[in-house]
């Protein structure tokens, strides 16, 4: 606990009260009261009316607004001198970064006014630092929100990057029988860039390659893994198309990225319109739906892997079903299914399941269209919390 005297010489060396008189300093020393705060402890937080200055004896406090870190203070500076001028809401917020030690000063006492008009020589000082640190957060303020202009600017950028990435239009090919294999997707992503992928490509000897993949979460860092994974599934196909090095390749690249704690689901399918056929590997991915025109039956193409990038060395090997004229199937991201409304009801697989066995006569397009309608009006306006995507695949004569 600061004796008197010692709060008089602790105030003489801060900014505020340097050029005061010791009788001046005496009062100001009567006025304040020693308090003291653990690690992240609040002193307050945004938008509370601003009643006291705080100096800082000991340790450090940490400015913050949004959960973004303006500045820090230390033993010696003070905070919240706005409080000086009025006793308007707190601009933002400010917590202990450790064990710390304080005087604080009610402003809105009586005492403190009296003395600010009794004393010339306080009141210009006082107002004097008030403009300048005033200032000095203006010019913060600015810089805040050029830089904040200027990540707006490139985070656009990278959504149009990334966005360019998938199919631009619907795969509509006709095969040398006369079969007609369509493909429609999209992709919708929860902040500006996402973490969803999906592409649809034709192979040689008549196949048809059809991805999609999800990385954990979504942002900057997602967005970075599925440009890298494009490129590295790409890179990939030109050298060897089987389902089987497709996936290790992107395996090896997920396990080995910059940053670790991003782990991705992918689905690889090929459509063979030689021996109609399907192929398919699953790493912990959503199982994709596989309606059968013939016998009106919806099922699931069950393939059970690691997510990519959870263990370094993981073998995969794809599964094989036939397809038949008329067939439909339709590759999601969980945030289609996990999607809630503002009854905390999710939209699930089974309206998923009823959307595409109610409307296999669609089109490709028409169907994924459809299915983006329900899920928009299930959402009852809810804020989209997770990216969505979405591809349908339809063979017909």
């Amino acid at each position: 606990m600061l004796t008197h005297s010692e709060r008089v010489n602790f105030l003489k060396k801060t900014e505020l009260f340097s050029e005061l008189s010791v009788p001046s300093l005496e009062n100001i020393a009567d006025l304040v009261k020693e308090v003291r705060f653990s690690p992240d402890e609040m002193l307050f937080e945004e938008g509370e009316k601003g009643d006291a200055v705080y100096f800082i004896v000991e340790g450090q406090l940490k400015v913050h607004k949004s959960e973004v870190e303006i500045a820090k203070r230390g033993g010696g500076e003070f905070i919240g001198e706005m409080a000086v001028m009025d006793e308007g809401p707190r601009s933002a917020s400010v917590s202990s970064i450790g064990n710390s030690v304080l005087l604080k000063l009610e402003v809105g006492q009586g005492e403190f006014y009296q003395a600010l008009q009794e004393d010339i020589e306080l009141l210009k000082n006082v107002m004097k630092v008030v403009v300048q640190r005033f200032r000095e957060d203006m010019e913060r303020q600015i810089q805040i929100i050029r830089q904040n202009e200027r990540m707006m600017q490139d985070m656009t950028r990278a959504r149009e990057l990334q966005m360019n990435m998938l199919p631009t239009e619907d795969l509509n090919i006709k095969t040398p029988d006369g079969l007609t294999i369509s493909a429609s997707g999209a992709c919708y992503p929860a902040e500006l860039v996402g973490g969803d992928y999906y592409d649809y490509f034709l192979q040689p000897d008549e196949k048809v390659g059809i991805v999609m993949g999800d990385v954990m979460g979504h942002g900057f860092h997602s967005g970075l893994m599925v440009s890298t994974a494009k490129s590295c599934l790409h890179t990939q196909l030109r050298t060897d198309s089987s389902i089987k090095a497709s996936m290790s390749a992107l395996n090896d690249m997920v396990y080995s990225f910059v940053h670790g704690n991003l782990f991705m689901s992918f689905c690889h399918l090929t459509l063979d319109v030689r021996d109609r056929t399907l192929n398919f590997c699953n790493a912990g991915h959503p199982y994709p739906y596989h309606y059968h025109c013939k016998s009106r039956e919806l099922d699931t193409l069950e393939s059970n892997y690691c997510l990519l990038g959870v263990l370094e060395d993981q073998e995969f090997n794809p599964e094989g079903k036939s397809w038949e004229v008329g067939d439909l199937l339709v590759l999601y991201t969980d945030g289609i299914t996990e999607a809630e409304n503002s009854e905390n009801q999710e939209f699930g697989e089974e309206r998923l399941q009823q959307i595409i066995v109610d409307y296999t006569s669609l089109s490709a397009s028409q169907l994924k269209d459809k299915i983006f309608r329900e899920l928009n009006t299930f959402r009852q306006g809810v804020v989209q919390r997770d990216d969505t995507s979405l591809v349908v695949i339809k063979i017909g004569d």
